[in-house]
């Protein structure tokens, strides 16, 4: 009996020991983290703007001076600069969710389908896009930012990929089914194949030319995160030429 108590006090302190040695390791990749987002919010953007306000002043300055090959090298300079600050504010959005605490407050699906709308407003009425809701009131316990991240992403992605495509339709739909809650997003855009599915959702991942969509190959990764973080899951449904339906799947 006192060697079976020994036994179990020491394997207790190896395992209290690997739980110290495993927290003070998550510790050191937080601070690590928070370090690279420090860089990269302070260090990267204070030469982006330089580069911006420089190349500001050159087109007002000297646009007229240049001709007409000197005035596009300029602007592919300028959509650089766009491209990059976008790329580093979708990073910092990125880290930033791997390192908050995720709420778990009742949310009204509606609601945040609503705000998403009305900031794509611009958007939806110079692209004639007509959109169509099929809300049905859903009340979840989840983060509101995180859901508003993911929504937000989505419709954006569902705007963009639309573009010059006939008749363009963005469906947003959530309904209850069982102890889960579907929620999606459907297009009618250049759509995309199955066989990538899963390489679509990781980072930097993209499918189409950035000349033809821009855009930062972040989007999805924040959606996928943001949806994990919440208990839940993302999946697409899609084929060329034929649009794409986005789902997030939460528990009620």
């Amino acid at each position: 009996m006192k060697l079976a108590e020994e036994r179990l006090q020491r394997a207790n302190e190896v395992l209290e020991q690997r739980v110290a040695e495993r927290t003070n390791q998550l510790s050191e990749a937080n601070n690590e983290l928070e370090a690279f987002s420090y860089t990269v919010s302070h260090d990267l953007r204070a030469p982006l703007r330089g580069i911006d306000g420089y190349s500001q002043l050159l087109l007002e300055e000297y646009g007229p001076k240049l001709d007409e090959e000197g005035q596009h090298f300029v602007q592919r300079i300028r959509s650089g600069i766009a491209l990059m600050g976008d790329l580093i504010s979708d990073l910092l959005d990125y880290s930033h969710l791997d390192r908050r605490t995720m709420e778990h407050d009742p949310v009204e699906v509606s609601g945040v389908v609503d705000r998403v709308l009305e900031m794509y407003d611009a958007d939806i009425e110079r692209g004639g896009v007509q959109v169509v809701c099929t809300v049905e009131p859903l009340t979840l316990r989840l983060d509101r930012e995180g859901l508003n991240l993911a929504l937000r992403n989505l419709v954006g992605n569902a705007l963009k990929f639309s573009q010059g495509q006939p008749d363009p339709r963005v469906e947003i739909g959530a309904r209850r089914e069982g102890d889960r809650c579907l929620i999606w997003v459907k297009d009618r855009g250049v759509g995309f194949d199955m066989q990538y599915h899963d390489r679509i959702f990781g980072i930097f991942q993209r499918l189409h030319r950035s000349e033809d969509y821009a855009g930062t190959g972040v989007g999805l990764a924040l959606v996928s995160k943001a949806v994990q973080r919440m208990g839940g899951r993302v999946w697409a449904q899609s084929a060329p030429g034929q649009g794409a339906t986005f789902f997030l799947e939460f528990p009620v």
